[in-house]
């Protein structure tokens, strides 16, 4: 399963990324509802999650900002499933990515992708979750 959405949005500490569009789909076992920030694995197992994108600063935001993008699980950051960067100017562009292999024990669980840190754009996002097996 893949989703990711393209336009700009802004972002917000404390707040998930949302996915406007789904990718490839196959089957049932993990899904998620275009627009939203949540992914829902529905099997028990273990799964390979990547997450890239496109991070800039804010308007009106005092430099330097540290920003962190991470993985939640049951909404706890998933160990490893992180990146953070910090801004020194307003022109700043920078490319994000992580990746990690989770274990699912009980389902059905919930993935999203959280921000920590000022307010920020993020555009051009893209998370792909594989199952690996049981």
């Amino acid at each position: 399963m893949s989703a990711y959405s393209t336009p700009a949005q802004a972002g917000t500490s404390g707040t998930t990324l949302l996915f406007d569009r789904n990718g490839v789909t196959n089957g049932t076992g993990i899904s998620h509802t275009a627009g939203s920030a949540n992914f829902t694995i529905q099997k028990p197992g273990y799964y390979y999650v990547s997450f890239h994108g496109a991070i800039a600063p804010g308007s009106n935001v005092s430099f330097p900002l540290a920003n962190q993008l991470y993985l939640q699980q049951q909404g706890s950051a998933v160990p490893g499933a992180e990146i953070a960067h910090t801004f020194h100017t307003s022109s700043d562009i920078h490319n994000v990515s992580f990746s990690q292999i989770i274990k699912v024990t009980t389902a059905p669980a919930t993935l999203n992708v959280i921000s920590d840190g000022g307010s920020f754009l993020y555009s051009s996002i893209n998370l792909t979750i594989q199952r690996l097996g049981s």
